[in-house]
Order: structure tokens, then sequence, then C-alpha cells
């Protein structure tokens, strides 16, 4: 270790260097956005549970909340799973290169699936408003 890293590791109380330190607070505030990722889901999945007759009312279309649902459901099951991955980064305080890939592959996962849920809901809406 050289001279650099001990003293920035002495200057921490518990032995911890400032670039350990950011790196584990770059892990809780993404830990932070895939559990509001997760609650945003969740809450589009009830909203949507709770307006389900007025949206089938006329079921133009009804394939896009379908398809809604399963893109929130996905977004829930990729953002569990990858928080559970990222509290074991903190915990162990450090990422192999398969685990980096992986999480890589869920926040894709988890991103992607809820901008489709969002955008199936847009489409239905906009299809149902002007027919």
């Amino acid at each position: 270790m050289s001279n650099k890293t001990n003293k920035a590791a002495a200057d921490q109380p518990d032995g911890v260097s400032a670039y350990q330190k950011a790196h584990e607070e770059s892990w809780k505030l993404r830990y932070d956005t895939y559990k509001h990722l997760t609650t945003l889901a969740t809450g589009s999945i009830l909203l949507l549970v709770t307006f389900i007759e007025k949206l089938f009312t006329r079921p133009l279309w009804r394939g896009l909340v379908i398809a809604a649902f399963c893109m929130f459901f996905l977004t829930i099951m990729a953002s569990f799973f990858l928080m559970n991955m990222l509290v074991s980064f903190i915990r162990e305080g450090e990422v192999g290169k398969r685990d980096e890939r992986l999480s890589l592959a869920l926040i894709r996962v988890a991103l992607v699936s809820f901008l489709l849920g969002v955008i199936s809901l847009i489409f239905y809406a906009v299809k149902h408003l002007f027919t």
C-alpha cells in the first residue's frame, strides 16, 4: 500500500479510505434509486388494479395494459435482485467482474422495463382519448 493510501485510510476513524467511503455511498445511492423505482412500479400496478374496470369498459388495445402490468412486475423483480446485490457489495466492499456484469444487466432490465411499462400506458391512454 502506498504512503498516500495509508494516510487516507488513517484519516478515517475506521481505517477506510475516502475512495472506499465514496464507493460505499455510491452503492447506497444506487440502492435508493432502485428502491424508489420499485415503489413507483408497485404503485403503478396498484393504480392499474384500482382502475381496471374503467380501463376495460371499451377494451381497445388492452394488450398494452397487460404489457404494462408485465413490465412493471419485471421492473420490481429486477430492482429487488439488484438491491440484494448492492447490499452484498456494500457489506463485502468489493465487486467481482461477474457480479458487475450481472448488476449492469439487471440495471438495464429494470430501467427499460419501467420505461416500456410507462410507454404502454401512455399509448393506451392516447388511443382511448382520441377514439
